[in-house]
């Protein structure tokens, strides 16, 4: 753990230096644990998973909330219509175990606009015990899907390697919360402009749903195969794969009412939508599709619609408790 918080602050020092600055300072040690933990852990049970915790807050006790901090989440940060998630690690003073349903969760990380958290398991029905205690999860309230993210210390490990090896993307400082590569990503390159696909189970949502954010990123990396000085998005197409098999097939003009414009002064365009599978209905267990552009401009165009792909993305299914 002592090594991964260290990579970690390397990693901030060069890539996000305002996160490392809303790091707070260690708790320091009082005999093997410090004061604000110690008073915790009346109510949570011992473990190797929670003394890596441990480890970690004796590093740096989560991070300031001030509001110049608050859009540098340490798990990341995304924007979907307008709604702006940024997961924030906790000081020791604003942890605490929340009851839901049939679980305990210490929470220690937390969007205070979106609701979404990141919080240990420290108790669950027996069923459960031997599978998922004291790993980290992302769980639904009412439904109680959950996304099973292991063990603190491999969780914590794993996504700091992730951020070193530039899995995502850093915008002025600010971690993209979806990942550009790995599990549930797609990505394909056409006519000089690579399409980037991520999709994340929606744990802060509470309906009966099973519901999904999707991000998409559009840049041009070639120029000069592109061969136009501009396109612009004309429509897309998803053809979405349920659990039992069946298709569907969705689309329309534009994206989120966008008709983005692509250029070599602007290559960039990123957008962020949700998708849900319909109450009592077969699971979406994974989605692909193409976007199609213009080069030039709608009103003005300079040649043949081109088609950017989306390969096969798997969706994260969460697990379930009856």
């Amino acid at each position: 753990m002592r090594r991964a918080v260290q990579k970690l602050e390397m990693w901030a020092h060069d890539h996000s230096p305002q996160l490392l600055r809303s790091l707070s300072p260690g708790l320091g040690w009082m005999g093997s644990e410090s004061v604000p933990v110690r008073e915790l852990l009346r109510v949570v049970s011992d473990s190797p998973a929670m003394r890596d915790f441990l480890m970690a807050y004796h590093m740096h006790d989560g991070q300031r909330r001030q509001e110049r901090f608050l859009d540098f989440g340490l798990f990341g940060s995304y924007l979907c219509y307008g709604e702006f998630c940024s997961l924030s690690w906790l000081s020791s003073r604003m942890l605490q175990v929340v009851a839901m349903g049939q679980f305990k969760i210490l929470v220690f990380a937390w969007c205070n606009a979106t609701r979404n958290y990141l919080g240990i398991l420290v108790d669950c029905p027996a069923s459960c015990t031997q599978q998922i205690l004291h790993h980290v999860v992302q769980l639904q309230p009412q439904s109680f899907r959950f996304v099973d993210k292991g063990l603190f210390g491999d969780f914590f490990s794993a996504y700091v390697d992730s951020l070193a090896d530039g899995h995502h993307d850093i915008d002025n400082g600010i971690i993209c919360m979806m990942p550009n590569r790995g599990p549930n990503t797609s990505t394909s390159i056409s006519h000089g402009i690579r399409t980037t696909v991520s999709v994340m189970f929606c744990s802060d949502e509470t309906s009966r749903f099973r519901v999904y954010r999707y991000q998409v990123t559009f840049e041009i990396v070639d120029p000069e195969e592109l061969g136009f000085d501009s396109v612009q998005l004309k429509d897309r197409h998803w053809l979405v794969h349920y659990s039992d098999e069946q298709l569907a097939q969705s689309g329309g003009p534009g994206v989120i009412g966008q008709l983005p414009v692509l250029s070599r002064e602007s290559p960039y365009y990123r957008y962020c939508s949700r998708m849900q599978d319909e109450e009592g209905g077969p699971a979406v267990v994974a989605f692909e599709g193409h976007f199609t552009m213009v080069p030039g401009t709608l009103e003005e165009p300079l040649g043949q619609d081109m088609i950017l792909f989306v390969p096969y993305v798997e969706v994260p299914m969460p697990l379930e408790v009856l």
